[in-house]
């Protein structure tokens, strides 16, 4: 055999194990693509199920909690306090002496105006006695004047005497007034007596106190606040503050449900007792006072905490539920992608959306929504009647959605 030649099994040999190595490398191409494919089949959407169940709409609304009963206590009359006899958190009766004015001065006009009270009633009593007197003489001399036919006494004298009486009638008159003047001075001082102790007009507990001894008090139009007292704790108000946009929906004997900062986990709960139809303006902001009736028996609620709450305006039974992002959704735009030669780029990208998106149907009105659903791995739009939300879940009515259907919320991998 020259040296040209190659053996015959040699030759045979590599060519089973160049067949081979071709038919495994196209198995393995095919098993590639297979797998790669596979994925393309499951789209990246986030679904969530259609539900039937209970949904309840509020309005949001801030505001602070205010005693249900509170009085501010004042003084009426000016002077310089001489004892305070209560202080912050104590609790009070009604009729309590909570502080006292210094009287020395008061007490010292007091005993004055009773003096002259006495020397009124003296002057009264004699001018009094003189008219009588007077009065009688009068008649005496009338009597005479008629039974000696006009003869004795004269007639001068008896006029002479009924200007006398005249004259006293209008003095006794005179002294019943000072006597009244007097009367009147003393009962003045005898209430400022009485107000130089300031009471409080309820039982209750203090909230505040403004005073201290030897503090100088003036009374005026408007009486300063000494003391705040708030009747009882245990029941308490929420005054909110309900925008312009929601204020037809909120009416008395709603549910109410509230937070404040100093329980942050704690809810608490109340009742809408009154609306106010004054508006209140806040840097063109309008707004309604809103006043909430709150139970208080632990007493963890105080007076002008901070509250966010929740108004129940409405509740739904019944009801046909999709989450809010079901409604949000909107298919992405189709994007194209770039190929590097060969056409094989495509097999090592991740699965993506199909190209091509259904539009949704025209004419979404307000009041009208869009559902996107997966069939056959593709994107659906059913359109529906959007009714009352919580914020969460959103009631909506379609003949084409059923409880236990899969709506798309979103893409798997995207934010919220």
């Amino acid at each position: 055999m020259s040296k040209g030649e190659m053996p015959l099994g040699k030759g045979k040999g590599r060519l089973v194990f160049w067949a081979f190595l071709a038919l495994f490398s196209v198995a393995l191409f095919v098993w590639l693509i297979l797998y790669l494919r596979k994925g393309e089949k499951v789209y990246p959407y986030e679904t969530a199920k259609v539900t039937r169940g209970e949904i309840t709409v509020t309005v949001t609304a801030d505001g602070n909690l205010r005693a249900k009963d509170q009085v501010e206590v004042g003084t009426e009359i000016s002077g310089t306090v001489r004892e305070v006899k209560v202080d912050f958190n104590q609790r009070v009766r009604k009729g309590q002496v909570l502080a006292r004015l210094d009287t020395q001065k008061i007490e010292a006009e007091l005993e004055s105006a009773r003096a002259a009270l006495k020397g009124a009633q003296a002057k009264l009593e004699q001018v009094k006695g003189e008219y009588e007197q007077a009065l009688r003489k009068l008649r005496q001399l009338k009597e005479a004047y008629e039974m000696s036919g006009g003869k004795t006494p004269s007639l001068s004298e008896v006029q002479e005497q009924e200007a006398l009486v005249s004259r006293l009638s209008s003095q006794l008159l005179a002294a019943e007034a000072e006597v009244e003047v007097a009367r009147a001075t003393v009962k003045i001082k005898e209430t400022e007596l009485q107000k130089a102790s300031i009471r409080s007009p309820i039982d209750g507990i203090v909230l505040s106190r403004n005073v201290e001894e030897g503090q100088t008090v003036v009374a005026s139009l408007q009486s300063p606040t000494l003391f705040v007292i708030a009747r009882d704790l245990r029941e308490m108000e929420l005054w909110l503050n309900v925008d312009e946009a929601d204020i037809a929906k909120v009416k008395p004997g709603q549910r109410v449900i509230f937070t404040v900062d100093a329980y942050p986990d704690r809810k608490f709960e109340g009742v809408l007792k009154e609306v106010h139809i004054y508006p209140k303006t806040t840097q063109g902001v309008v707004t309604y006072e809103a006043v909430v009736s709150v139970r208080n028996p632990e007493l963890l609620l105080k007076p002008a905490m901070t509250a966010v709450a929740e108004i129940e305006v409405q509740k739904v039974k019944d009801a046909l539920l999709v989450p809010n992002r079901a409604l949000r959704f909107r298919p992405p735009e189709p994007k194209r992608v770039s190929q590097a030669p060969g056409g094989l780029s495509r097999l090592f990208l991740p699965p993506r959306p199909p190209l091509r998106q259904p539009e949704a149907p025209e004419g979404v009105r307000p009041g009208i929504g869009v559902i996107w659903t997966l069939r056959d791995g593709r994107l659906e739009p059913i359109r529906v009647r959007v009714g009352p939300s919580d914020g969460q879940m959103t009631q909506v009515f379609s003949e084409g959605l059923r409880p236990g259907m899969e709506v798309v919320v979103g893409l798997k991998g995207k934010g919220r």
